[in-house]
């Protein structure tokens, strides 16, 4: 991990290669990690039997904020009322509900953990160890995913009792989406805790504005969303196919935010 980083980088430097090439250079490196995207698709399995049961086509565009899996591509489908996407299906018990929601928070939290530190370290030193990212990052990254849950609810679970502020709420996530997307990654590559990291992406994000690279990267998830979409839906096969092919994928996005983020915070990588 680099340490973390405060000044402009050095102008002599050479110009970095474009993203897309540099993602696809250290992709076959990380691809071991793409196990992560696959597992947590394959948790939600009783949705994603759902999904495969489900006509039509669906277009989904996700945001670099967090770890990409099927579910980032494709709508997961949800139950009437109170419900949530948990491991092995949709969970609409409120008994069951605040457990089953710790124990995943848990759960991804350390894949987290391991998975964005092992990113981290992959693109700056060129090896990786993801049991070493669990046990580096393991409570940080568990304890900003409850605080995610958290905020999420406090965003959103208002609208039950005002549906009108639906836009609002929308509006509202993605501002805070935009502005603190860097957070994540820059807890792994400059390994801060948490409050630093929440402000150091929104320097970065203030300094370097990389709205452009926020709205590609939805419009490219998008994009790809249509065929993994029609791939889910073409029954269980199709979908379990859609799974495999997305984590790749869903990896390729992350560790591009990651090399984007590295750029803007000035730690180095190796090609």
């Amino acid at each position: 991990m680099a340490r973390p980083s405060n000044g402009p980088s050095d102008g002599t430097q050479s110009a970095p290669e474009p993203i897309v090439v540099r993602t696809f250079a250290h992709l076959s490196r990380l691809l071991p990690l793409a196990l992560v995207p696959l597992v947590t698709t394959l948790l939600n399995a009783s949705d994603l039997l759902a999904a495969s049961r489900t006509d039509g086509i669906s277009v989904r565009a996700s945001f670099p904020v967090y770890r990409y899996d099927l579910w980032s591509f494709v709508e997961s489908p949800t139950g009437d009322g109170l419900s949530v996407a948990l491991p092995f299906g949709t969970v609409e018990s409120v008994v069951l509900f605040v457990p089953l929601l710790g124990a995943y928070v848990v759960v991804s939290g350390a894949l987290s953990a391991g998975y964005f530190g092992a990113i981290a370290e992959g693109i700056t030193t060129g090896q990786f160890d993801f049991v070493a990212g669990v046990r580096r990052f393991g409570v940080r990254m568990i304890l900003l995913e409850a605080i995610v849950v958290v905020a999420v609810a406090a965003l959103f679970l208002p609208l039950l009792v005002v549906p009108p502020l639906f836009v609002a709420a929308i509006l509202a996530a993605l501002v805070l989406a935009y502005l603190y997307f860097p957070t994540v990654y820059v807890l792994a590559l400059e390994d801060r805790g948490i409050e630093s990291a929440v402000r150091r992406a929104r320097e970065l994000t203030a300094r370097h504005r990389p709205l452009g690279f926020f709205l590609f990267v939805a419009v490219v998830t998008a994009v790809c969303s249509v065929p993994l979409g029609l791939l889910t839906h073409a029954g269980p096969a199709g979908a379990l196919l859609a799974a495999v092919v997305a984590a790749p994928l869903g990896l390729a996005f992350n560790v591009a935010t990651a090399l984007k983020v590295a750029e803007m915070a000035d730690v180095e990588t190796v090609e």
